[in-house]
């Protein structure tokens, strides 16, 4: 059984199927429907709305047949997308030497009849595939195929309002100067760090710094001195990301970093690499710049967000007031208090 060739462009085809964000995400009620008239409308018992990934294929929505993952090399649709322009017809799989031993015709779901539309972005990259199936030997009409053509551009309006979409909070939710997390997305990396920590037990750490002398670089030297500084800093924070954290920048001149898992002593390191970084950066050290940063580990959950902020907060100006350019660390630990039992 020959595997479908891989695109000349295959690189491109990814990087534009990966932007659309819902590989291994929950299935779109629309897609479903999409899938349920598609079947309908050609008279076949199944159809499938399929992506096609580096070494699987992905099924968004189905009718007619499970929702599931299959290896690359089995699946009709990696060789649709290798004809972008035209739709792949298979009148009887079991006499097409490309997928007569496929174990997918010879067993079940017994596909022998297949028809499918390659999903093509505006962006000429082909990902995936619309398809309607039968376990017999068959074709379609003109008008038929005419639909699945409809409803294949249909899909992708609807994968292209969804890129929009993601577009538009990713940039709601990030600081167009420097490019890193925004309040709003500190604040809702932290309501689910806060949640995860009640539910599982997960601990996790606030990172809260604010610049000093940052105000005389901005007095001194000007806004666009004073960018250079925070787009360097910026640069700091982010080279210390881990995967799972998340770097922020609040307003002005204080930034965070949200470490997730970090036990207190991991957290307490990384800050106080973190201060040395800054203060050792380019555009900082030339203008006697330096971080005052304040750390909570949160072995327990914080009351709510305003808690978690204003422990961070505390801490940061004790840094300030021991002098600048320090770290102050501390461990969340909530007090219960338990009645004494009664000796009667």
């Amino acid at each position: 059984m020959p595997a479908a060739a891989i695109p000349a462009t295959e690189a491109a085809r990814l990087s534009e199927l990966r932007s659309y964000e819902v590989l291994d995400q929950a299935c779109d009620i629309s897609f479903d429907n999409i899938a349920s008239l598609a079947a309908q409308l050609t008279g076949c018992p199944a159809a499938v709305v399929n992506l096609i990934d580096a070494d699987r294929q992905v099924s968004m929505a189905a009718h007619g047949l499970p929702v599931g993952e299959l290896p690359r090399g089995l699946s009709f649709c990696s060789h649709a997308i290798l004809t972008p322009d035209q739709m792949m017809v298979v009148p009887d799989a079991r006499a097409d030497e490309r997928f007569a031993d496929n174990p997918l015709v010879s067993g079940p779901p017994n596909v022998t009849f297949y028809a499918g539309v390659p999903l093509v972005n505006p962006q000429g990259a082909a990902l995936g595939a619309l398809c309607v199936v039968d376990t017999a030997p068959r074709d379609i009409s003109e008008s038929q195929r005419a639909v699945l053509r409809q409803l294949a551009q249909t899909v992708m309006t609807t994968l292209e309002l969804r890129r929009a979409m993601n577009r538009i909070r990713t940039l709601s939710l990030t600081d167009t100067l420097t490019g890193l997390a925004n309040r709003a997305a500190l604040l809702d990396g932290l309501d689910r760090a806060i949640a995860v920590q009640r539910r599982a037990g997960t601990p996790f750490a606030l990172v809260y710094l604010d610049l000093d002398g940052f105000k005389k670089v901005n007095d001194l030297e000007g806004h666009a001195a004073g960018d250079a500084v925070l787009r360097g800093v910026a640069q700091v924070l982010s080279a210390r990301q881990r995967e799972g954290d998340l770097a922020a920048r609040p307003g002005g001149d204080e930034f965070a970093l949200l470490l997730a898992g970090a036990t207190p002593e991991l957290s307490l390191a990384l800050a106080t690499e973190l201060a040395a970084a800054i203060a050792g950066s380019p555009a900082a050290r030339a203008r006697g710049v330096t971080a005052s940063v304040g750390v909570v580990s949160f072995v327990t959950p914080p009351s709510d967000l305003d808690h978690a902020l204003a422990a961070a907060d505390e801490l940061m100006y004790e840094a300030k007031l021991a002098g600048k350019n320090r770290v102050a660390h501390r461990e969340h630990a909530v007090t219960t208090v338990a009645p004494v039992p009664s000796s009667g």
